[in-house]
């Protein structure tokens, strides 16, 4: 048996037998033991220590040996119980006569071992009276150990810790209830007595008993000094604090993946389901149990099942700035200088998930780069003459210097931006500019049969018409000049001569015609039916009705009708024929023309017929004619009339939204969709088309993964002359094409606009202001444009913490310097533009202040024109910096960044502003301000006075440590008198001490703060100049040199008296230091 029991025994359970191997002197001794009174938890025992021992009562019958020992029974919690003559288990294991072994009488109290078969023979001998004699030995034998006595004399004894204990009563106590071996005849025995064990089981296990078996190990058995007491007390505190800061940490954890890792899986999940033609099975299941959760939905969190009932969050991921009032960082996410890959969710990118821009080199980059700045000075030129009320040319502005770039897809950009000069009737050189938004209203008509809605459609056909005819007759000239010789133009140079000449010339390169196809020719050689076509092909209508009238005689002898359709056709402003006229002509090409023999008809007659009486427009093409693609594209357009389709036949229905169609299936079927899919900048072709047809929402989205920066400047362009629909800044999600209530489409330019800054507006916030502003171009005709554009501009306030450049600036006398913000506020749809401007820079200087900017925040809250809060931010940066040990590095500030750089910075005079002065020292800066307050009245009004009390309290104690740094001790005492916060005049009057330190309650944080510093350097001073003093280095009389030395003495121990008034207060090494320097 060792000290608390013998290993490998295994006491009684209360539900089960258990198997014991006993020594018969263990029985005997067993046997002799009193017998205590059987309770309700088990039996209890008398304790020589006073009071009684519970000890559990064991039922529990020998299986190793075959046979069973039992006593009679007793009444106990389950009815009759048997007792064995197994040892009793007790608290630590199986014991028989108490809490200790009568074996460790010669051990010691730590001693643990198995005892030998003579002590074991010598306890079986002791009786019942014995145990009164053993427990008083036991009890002195513990104060003779206490008192550093020992059982053997000078042999010293073996004692164990507190951890040895714990470590071999985990190896000698009994095993737990998992451990034990399962006997099921326990079972059918209670059950036969009429106990349900797993009733009993659960009554047991809800009074925790298996918890208090086990002893926590951090919990001290000998905690007798207070000392003791409170440092195991501070550790179970801290490791709690810890504890529940992981956990905290962990659920943050948790959110933080539950929040972004899961970003944008239900949108992902329908996007799939709509690509597959998958119902969701939210809609299948509509009709069931409200609150069923869909198992295994594809993205689906499982975490989420119990949050079902709370609100649903946004998937979409939010600017680190906090959560936009758009439910979405309008700007998008901050990232490096230079192009970035899109962020729109219906924009494909390439193959590698970056998009167009990844696949740039080094020159292409560097390109792009200047091509954005150059653009950048456009548009800052394009707000200041809107601002100034000038003409605005933003299609010639844009097209000239894209005639300046290398791009493959460069020349149908120019084209495009040329064909939108002629449709809006932008021409510097002759005619006045459009009106900013002219064709908004009209544009945005939900009627689409309103005379608004078939006006700008005329117009668009129109105005693409013109320009395909003059894009014509300019390559006819450039034709004629590069081929002279074969032009032979000669003569006098007028319209016809040059299309004689270019007929002349395609003749010549065998363009003209088929071969095998004869054409009608004059007496002169001129080819009749070629000269009328491409006079029609370049839009001079007129012309080519003088020409046939001229020629009169020749076109009756050929076709009578024809020279009076083409008169009705010039005289029309609409290029109609009228009704009966249409009809004629319409036969005639059937019968005439389109039934004739093959070969047999000139096929530039045919082209005048389908051209002037749109016969056939069906077939839009120019059969056994060498054309090109712009010659077909302007058929299409030519054919194209818009107007009352009441007055057509089904038959000659063809207007733009036929058209537009037609375009659309085209570039279906040969252009691609993607980057990825773009080989040679076949791109350009597609957009310049969707442009001429009017498809401009689907233009700038096609457009936008080939080539961003010409879709967010082409885009700029069309919505400031009002031919751009602008998506809902509510309802929109993060896509860049989407369709309104009416399923008309829509782009969403805010945020275009303000993705596309990412890659400037770290460098140039002022050129990101310039493009912010220009989103409330649609402010006119949806508010919640103007809103969008105010989101964006506080984004970028906050995001680039240009606040001096941005919001403002303050001149040395405290005026304002605007900002670009205020500076753009006419064009930013402001009605109280000062409340505004005051609102995003309280948000900022909040922002600034949070962030530990502290030359921002003064700056911010300033021009808030809140010069209360820019005392108090002075104030904790000054206390912060008088806080410092003297000797270490001052504090240094973060300056505020200039409001101009670079070769502006040389021409505006250093200082002339708070940024410009790049003040880093805190004590400069509340100096600064202070002057500036003090000086004007105006804001000195406005500061609460404690708060100026606090700011010069702390500008003197900067004085003051300045004067202990340079060791001027008379001095510096003179000057902390004259702060009146400390007793050095009290001169141990208790009463002047007390009020001195109820006077500290009523100090201000910042100066309270300071408070142990200013006694360190009053003691540091009185200190020294004793020791000065003492030294013989005063030089006046002996009498005054000991009268000041006692008067230094009594002012530490005034300041030992003042400071223990104010008890936990202070530092601990404060209270030493003024109890040396006292005792001294």
């Amino acid at each position: 048996m060792s000290l608390f029991g013998a290993p490998g025994q295994t006491s009684g359970g209360l539900f089960g037998n258990t198997q014991q191997q006993q020594q018969p002197q263990q029985q005997q001794q067993a046997n002799t033991a009193p017998q205590g009174v059987q309770g309700l938890w088990g039996t209890f025992k008398p304790s020589p220590l006073g009071g009684s021992v519970m000890t559990p009562s064991n039922n529990s019958t020998q299986t190793g040996t075959g046979t069973t020992n039992t006593q009679p029974a007793t009444g106990g919690l389950f009815g009759a119980t048997a007792t064995t003559n197994a040892p009793t288990g007790g608290l630590f294991g199986n014991q028989t006569t108490g809490l200790f072994d009568a074996s460790t009488r010669n051990a010691g109290l730590g001693a643990a071992g198995t005892q030998s078969t003579a002590q074991q023979q010598q306890g079986t001998s002791q009786s019942t009276a014995s145990y009164g004699a053993y427990f008083d030995s036991l009890l002195e034998k513990n104060k003779k150990q206490a008192e550093g006595e020992t059982a053997l004399g000078d042999l010293p004894s073996l004692q164990l810790g507190l951890g040895d204990l714990r470590q071999k009563l985990r190896k000698l106590g009994p095993t737990t209830g998992k451990d034990r071996p399962v006997d099921g005849r326990a079972h059918y025995f209670l059950a036969a007595s009429g106990v349900d064990p797993g009733a009993a089981v659960k009554d047991l296990g809800s009074f925790g008993l298996q918890a208090r078996a086990e002893r926590p190990q951090g919990t001290s058995y000998n905690e007798v000094d207070v000392e003791t007491y409170l440092s195991n007390l501070q550790t179970k505190t801290t490791l709690s604090m810890i504890s529940d800061g992981l956990e905290r940490s962990v659920r943050d954890f948790d959110r933080f993946l539950e929040d972004n890792v899961t970003m944008e899986w239900e949108a992902q999940r329908q996007r799939i389901y709509q690509h597959f033609g998958i119902k969701p099975r939210e809609e299948a299941e509509r009709g069931a149990t409200p609150g069923r959760d869909s198992q295994g939905g594809f993205g689906r969190s499982r975490r989420k099942a119990g949050q079902a009932q709370q609100p649903q969050k946004s998937t979409q991921r939010a600017s680190i700035l906090g959560r936009s009032a758009m439910q979405r960082s309008v700007l998008g996410t901050p990232s490096r200088i230079g192009s970035h890959a899109p962020e729109f969710s219906d924009v494909e990118t390439a193959k590698d998930g970056a998009g167009a821009a990844s696949n740039m080199t080094a020159m292409e980059d560097r390109f792009l780069r200047d091509k954005q700045g150059k653009l950048a000075d456009i548009v800052h030129a394009f707000n200041d003459a809107r601002q100034q009320g000038q003409r605005v040319y933003i299609f010639d502005d844009l097209a000239k210097l894209e005639s300046t770039g290398g791009n493959r897809h460069t020349p149908y950009i120019l084209e495009a931006y040329k064909a939108m000069m002629e449709i809006v009737g932008e021409f510097p050189d002759d005619n006045p500019a459009p009106k900013e938004r002219q064709f908004a209203a009209a544009y945005a008509d939900p009627n689409p049969q309103s005379p608004e809605s078939v006006s700008v459609r005329t117009r668009i056909l129109k105005g693409a018409n013109q320009f395909l005819e003059k894009q014509f007759y300019k390559e006819v000239n450039e034709q004629i000049a590069k081929y002279p010789q074969d032009a032979n133009l000669g003569g006098q140079p007028d319209v016809v001569s040059k299309i004689k000449a270019y007929i002349r010339l395609r003749q010549a390169r065998k363009t003209l015609q088929q071969d095998g196809v004869e054409l009608q020719q004059l007496p002169n050689g001129d080819y009749i039916w070629a000269v009328v076509f491409y006079l029609l092909r370049g839009g001079f209508v007129t012309e080519a009705a003088q020409y046939v009238n001229s020629n009169e005689n020749h076109f009756r002898s050929i076709d009578r009708t024809f020279s009076g359709y083409i008169n009705s056709y010039a005289s029309s402003e609409e290029r109609r024929l009228r009704r009966q006229m249409q009809d004629r002509c319409m036969n005639e090409y059937i019968q005439r023309l389109r039934n004739a023999p093959e070969g047999s008809v000139d096929p530039y007659r045919v082209a005048c017929y389908k051209i002037i009486g749109r016969c056939d427009v069906t077939n839009r093409s120019l059969d056994n004619i060498q054309t090109d693609v712009t010659d077909w594209i302007w058929l299409q357009f030519n054919l194209a009339r818009e107007g009352d389709r009441s007055r057509e036949l089904a038959a000659e229905s063809y207007g733009l939204a036929e058209l537009q169609s037609s375009i659309r299936e085209i570039g279906l079927k040969h252009f691609p969709k993607t980057p990825a899919e773009d080989k040679n900048s076949a791109f350009g072709m597609y957009f310049y088309l969707q442009i001429l047809s009017g498809m401009f929402e689907q233009a700038i989205a096609y457009l936008y993964p080939f080539s961003y920066v010409d879709a967010v400047h082409f885009s700029i362009a069309l919505t400031y002359y009002g031919l751009l629909r602008p998506a809902d800044a509510n309802s929109s999600g993060n896509e860049l094409l989407s369709l309104d209530t009416r399923g008309r489409p829509q782009i969403n330019f805010g945020r275009m606009l303000g993705y596309y800054t990412r890659d400037f507006r770290a460098a140039n916030a002022s050129a990101a202001v310039d493009y912010l502003v220009l989103i409330c171009l649609n402010a006119t005709d949806s508010p919640q444009q103007a809103s969008l554009c105010h989101e964006a501009l506080r984004e970028l306030v906050l995001e680039t913490r240009e606040f001096s450049k941005l919001i403002g600036d303050i001149k040395p006398d405290g005026t304002r310097i605007k900002g670009t913000i205020e500076e753009r506020g006419s064009l930013i749809a402001l009605g109280q533009e000062a409340d505004f401007i005051r609102a995003i820079t309280l948000q900022a200087a909040t922002f600034a202040d949070d962030n530990g900017r502290t030359t921002d925040a003064v700056l911010l809250y300033h021009l808030a024109g809140d010069y209360d809060t820019v005392v108090s931010i002075v104030s904790r940066a000054l206390s912060e910096a008088i806080s410092l040990e003297i000797g270490e590095d001052p504090l240094k500030l973060i300056p505020v960044r200039p409001r101009v750089e670079g070769r502006e910075a040389e021409q505006v005079q250093p200082g002339s502003s708070l940024s410009l002065a790049a003040i880093d020292d805190p004590v400069e800066l509340a100096k600064t301000m202070m002057t500036m307050y003090e000086r004007d009245r105006m804001f000195w009004r406005k500061i609460r006075e404690p708060n100026r009390i606090a700011c010069s309290v702390l500008l003197q104690m900067s004085d003051i440590k300045k004067l202990v740094e340079e060791g001027k001790w008379p001095q510096c005492l003179d000057r902390i008198k004259n702060l009146e916060i400390l007793p050095l005049e009290a001169r141990g009057d208790p009463t002047t001490i007390r009020q001195y330190a109820a006077r500290f309650a009523s100090l201000s944080q910042p100066v309270a703060i300071n408070v142990p510093n200013l006694l360190m350097w009053t003691l540091i001073c009185c200190t020294k100049q004793r020791e000065r003093l003492t030294g013989g280095n005063f030089l006046g009389d002996a009498t005054a040199a000991r009268g000041m030395i006692d008067e230094m003495k009594t002012i530490s121990v005034d300041l030992t008296t003042y400071t223990s008034q104010l008890r936990y207060r202070l530092p601990p090494s404060l209270h030493e230091a003024l109890a040396r320097a006292s005792a001294d």
